[in-house]
């Protein structure tokens, strides 16, 4: 067996949240050109079926699902769809998260709530959702994707940055708990150019805050991350490489 067979995901089914879109779409992307058929998790449908699209012409089936994994009832339903219609699960990625910047004095509990709830709850109960699917099929993997404002402090990033933590903390122990028949890893991404990085850095310029910038320039590569660089480390952690 050649070492790049061991990156194959021939045969597997994927479960990725966020798929619209940026990491999440990226991912789901790599995965279809690994082998795997992908079941794509987001709101909004016209960004899913374009990805959607993208996945068969790779060759491999693709299943819309249109959900908003903060709606913990919908969960279920989305799973059961993706076994139904694909056949089963072997890989779910939980990129879907985030959270809206603020002041620390501007910062409610709700808001803190809100922050777990959907970088952490949602997770963690999708990842419930599948571990018998997985086990049917004699295993699987679930990566989560956090960030690295998890692992450093920064004004304004009090709900997000405390969730992402807690994300990370929680793989660790997911991965205990499930440990040896599903492997269970994070991605914690730095500056990615994404719709969302873009979004942060007009509300950072709004607050007078300029910082593109200062990103590329504390970054040792002078540039800022991309969607596929994330994706090829997403393929590596899921895969038998």
């Amino acid at each position: 067996m050649s070492v790049l067979d061991r990156f194959r995901l021939t045969g597997k089914v994927a479960i990725v949240t966020g798929a619209g879109k940026g990491i999440g779409a990226e991912i789901a992307l790599a995965y279809a050109d690994a082998g795997a058929d992908v079941a794509l998790l987001a709101r909004t449908v016209a960004d899913l079926e374009g990805i959607a699209k993208a996945v068969e012409e790779r060759g491999r089936r693709a299943l819309v699902v249109q959900t908003d994994v903060m709606d913990l009832e919908a969960l279920s339903p989305a799973v059961e769809r993706t076994v139904g219609e694909l056949g089963g699960v072997d890989i779910l990625v939980n990129n879907a998260g985030g959270a809206v910047p603020a002041p620390f004095m501007d910062t409610r509990a709700e808001h803190m709530e809100w922050a777990f709830h959907f970088n952490v709850s949602a997770p963690v109960e999708l990842t419930r959702l599948v571990v018998p699917h997985m086990i049917a099929r004699g295993g699987g993997a679930v990566l989560n994707i956090g960030s690295m404002a998890g692992a450093h402090a920064s004004r304004g990033y009090i709900a997000y940055g405390t969730a992402k933590a807690a994300i990370a903390h929680a793989t660790k122990l997911m991965a205990s708990d499930l440990a040896p028949k599903i492997r269970v890893n994070a991605i914690l991404p730095g500056a990615v150019e994404t719709w969302a990085l873009n979004w942060f850095l007009g509300y950072k310029e709004e607050q007078g805050e300029p910082v593109r910038d200062t990103m590329i320039e504390r970054t040792l590569l002078q540039r800022n991350g991309e969607p596929a660089d994330v994706a090829g480390a997403a393929l590596f952690l899921v895969s038998e490489a």
